[in-house]
């Protein structure tokens, strides 16, 4: 099963949902051999909701995903956190959208949420946690307390950053990261446009169609990294 977790369906958080630009990115991943993506779209995203009333008036849910033209779309959300850094969030759709929810005070950049905090919740929703481009220079999640890092569930190797810094820097520094956390690494395209999916993926050793399925995989390391 050929996964990105690290998807957004939207050009911009301050963008109009779209459907047809979404369901052109489903047709990229499609065609470019992926099997399923994780919807981290901002948690402040002004059109956040829409996207899962658009989900949820027109396909199928099933297990923790929706089924949108054979692509597994995990509900998830992308935070961003007091003294830099963004996680990941992903788990059932009831779970992101409470979550979604119970975030309202933190979104703004002023009073953004402590990564403490933020797992904790996480922790009560069982959620798959993943720390996005975790030594992107001017969001460096590397930076917060190794003690707290060390519960994520893996780290994000970003597409965005290897095209920026090319693929042995970006995939060198968060092997370093990984070893001194304990913690796997998975792949995220960091797509705002279609054209981008497919170009970087992980490719996990069984068919997933729950949150805990996920998270055994990742746990286990069974699956590969395609660039």
């Amino acid at each position: 099963m050929n996964m990105d977790f690290h998807v957004h369906g939207l050009l911009s958080k301050r963008k109009d949902f779209n459907k047809e630009f979404f369901m052109n990115e489903i047709y990229f991943a499609e065609a470019n051999g992926l099997n399923g993506i994780v919807l981290c779209e901002h948690f402040n995203a002004k059109d956040f909701l829409v996207i899962y009333d658009f989900l949820d008036k027109n396909f199928i849910y099933d297990g923790d995903r929706y089924i949108v033209n054979n692509i597994s779309v995990f509900p998830a959300m992308e935070v961003s956190i007091k003294n830099k850094g963004h996680v990941i969030l992903t788990g059932d759709r009831e779970s992101i959208v409470t979550l979604y929810g119970a975030l309202k005070e933190f979104r703004e950049r002023d009073n953004l949420i402590d990564l403490e905090e933020l797992l904790d919740q996480a922790d009560i929703f069982n959620l798959l946690k993943i720390g996005a481009h975790p030594c992107r220079r001017g969001h460096k999640l590397c930076n917060q307390s190794h003690k707290l890092l060390k519960r994520l569930d893996a780290l994000d190797l970003n597409g965005k950053d290897i095209f920026k810094k090319g693929e042995s820097i970006a995939r060198d520094e968060l092997i370093n990261l990984s070893q001194e956390l304990g913690l796997n690494i998975i792949t995220g395209s960091d797509s705002h446009t279609p054209i981008q999916l497919g170009g970087i993926y992980t490719s996990l050793n069984k068919e997933c169609s729950t949150i805990n399925e996920l998270k055994d995989c990742i746990t286990k390391g069974d699956y590969t990294i395609e660039i």
